[in-house]
């Protein structure tokens, strides 16, 4: 029988949320990647690896870029962001962080929010520097406008809902 594990990176808590919510659905195992050992993902099948996109990179997918031969097994990658789920934003993710394995892998990604209780100092001021650099700029789209006012506060905009393509290629995987 085929074995599945969920290795999470989750400085907030959005990225902890949508693996357990996919934990729910598909029966697997689950660890968060800084207490993953190669024997881990060894005796599993299918990995599947999630964490927040920071600054249009996806941590700790380097680390397990190197703990994953690809060639032998599944792997599904999500990232959870802020951003919404659309074409502009998914892209650029994908070309930043999978273009070297773009074709072994299913992509998710899945809008979730921003959480500054959770946050590290640098990540705060970096949110506030780009709202503030967007206020102020002129001519905003109605996006921008959003966009500026949204960030200001933290917000969860996090669904169970958003992970059912992802459950329904793991159950496929998983036969």
């Amino acid at each position: 029988m085929k074995s599945a594990l969920i290795i999470y990176k989750s400085k907030t808590g959005f990225t902890k949320k949508y693996a357990d919510w996919i934990r729910e659905d598909v029966t697997c195992n689950i660890a968060p990647l800084e207490k993953v050992k190669k024997e881990d993902i060894d005796k599993h099948d299918i990995i599947v690896y999630g964490a927040g996109v920071h600054a249009g990179l996806i941590p700790g997918l380097k680390k397990v870029k190197k703990l994953v031969n690809f060639n032998d097994k599944k792997v599904i990658i999500f990232a959870t962001g802020a951003a919404p789920n659309v074409e502009e934003i998914v892209k650029p993710v994908i070309d930043n962080n999978l273009a070297d394995c773009v074709s072994m892998v299913d992509f998710f990604y899945f809008e979730s929010g921003i959480n500054y209780e959770n946050m590290g100092f640098f990540s705060k001021r970096l949110m506030k520097t780009f709202s503030k650099i967007l206020s102020a700029k002129k001519d905003k789209t109605e996006e921008e406008k959003e966009m500026s006012i949204m960030i200001m506060n933290s917000f969860d905009n996090s669904k169970k809902d958003y992970i059912k393509p992802l459950v329904d290629t793991l159950k496929k995987y998983l036969g």
